[in-house]
């Protein structure tokens, strides 16, 4: 293969990136394919139309050295989106953080039917709280998608709520407010609807996770104590006194914890409570309603 003035071998585009990929599946990266072009997408900034038309031209050192230094990162198993900075959910680009939780697309469940219900309400004016907010790609995509909602954001993390504040202000969501807060402990007024994202895997479950999840989020994003269910108990507990009458409860759960979490609406004596499944078939939402 040729090699230029520095003596590294002339590489294309496309040969760089089947580098790429070759060493992330030698460190058995999940998708490396698929990652290794996001990779190369992400450090040229190109579209993957420009890609395709220019993957046969060399390589720069400059971009190339850059390019070789994000693979070093993502064969460490550190996520992608961590990687580049960014997340796309329900069709906007929230920035990401190593000390918030990644967006996940199986969420997009949870936005989709608190919008359901705010269209068949027919209610322009709601107030929804989104409870353990994270980067708040849930309370900030539902106030993009319905405008004339007032959203507020709570989390417990420093780094969530700095986050949350630092997307609502790139995606310009109109109103919103973003409140520190141990769940209900600084929530002194009520809302039409309630969702939440809370952490929900068992405790001992965390230490077999894939690594990207395992070694690089936050532990306090992913932990539901033994059971999972800690954080359901303890909003499902307080839950009524923060909602109008008739108002909505929405979580995002585990596919094993949808009886669980039903029953302990039940026992709050919630009703029309139900499961939604998302795409894969698995228990994904829970919704309740105050009676």
């Amino acid at each position: 293969m040729p090699v230029n003035a520095k003596g590294n071998r002339r590489m294309t585009q496309y040969q760089l990136v089947a580098e790429g990929i070759k060493k992330l599946n030698e460190h058995n990266v999940p998708d490396a394919d698929i990652d290794a072009e996001l990779l190369w997408l992400f450090v040229s900034k190109q579209d993957k139309m420009a890609y395709i038309m220019n993957r046969q031209e060399e390589v720069t050192g400059a971009v190339r050295s850059s390019y070789e230094a994000v693979i070093d990162k993502r064969s460490e198993r550190i996520p992608l989106q961590y990687i580049t900075g960014t997340q796309c959910f329900m069709g906007y680009d929230f920035e990401t953080a190593p000390e918030v939780l990644i967006p996940r697309y199986d969420t997009e469940v949870l936005v989709e039917q608190a919008n359901h219900l705010i269209h068949d309400l027919h209610s322009d004016k709601m107030s929804v709280l989104d409870m353990c907010c994270g980067s708040g790609c849930i309370g900030l995509s539902v106030a993009l998608m319905n405008p004339g909602v007032h959203i507020d954001l709570c989390d417990i993390s420093d780094s969530a709520i700095a986050l949350t504040t630092k997307n609502a202000k790139r995606l310009a969501v109109a109103d919103y407010t973003v409140i520190k807060s141990d769940l209900f402990e600084k929530i002194d007024k009520k809302y039409d609807m309630i969702v939440s994202n809370p952490p929900y895997i068992e405790s001992d479950v965390i230490d077999g996770l894939m690594p990207e999840v395992r070694d690089h989020e936050p532990r306090l994003a992913l932990d539901g104590d033994m059971d999972g269910l800690k954080f359901y108990k303890a909003i499902t507990e307080n839950a009524e006194s923060y909602l109008n009458e008739k108002g909505y409860i929405l979580f995002e759960i585990g596919n094993h914890q949808a009886y669980d979490v039903q029953q302990l609406l039940v026992d709050r004596r919630f009703e029309e409570i139900r499961v939604v499944k998302d795409l894969a078939g698995n228990d994904r939402v829970v919704i309740g309603r105050k009676a």
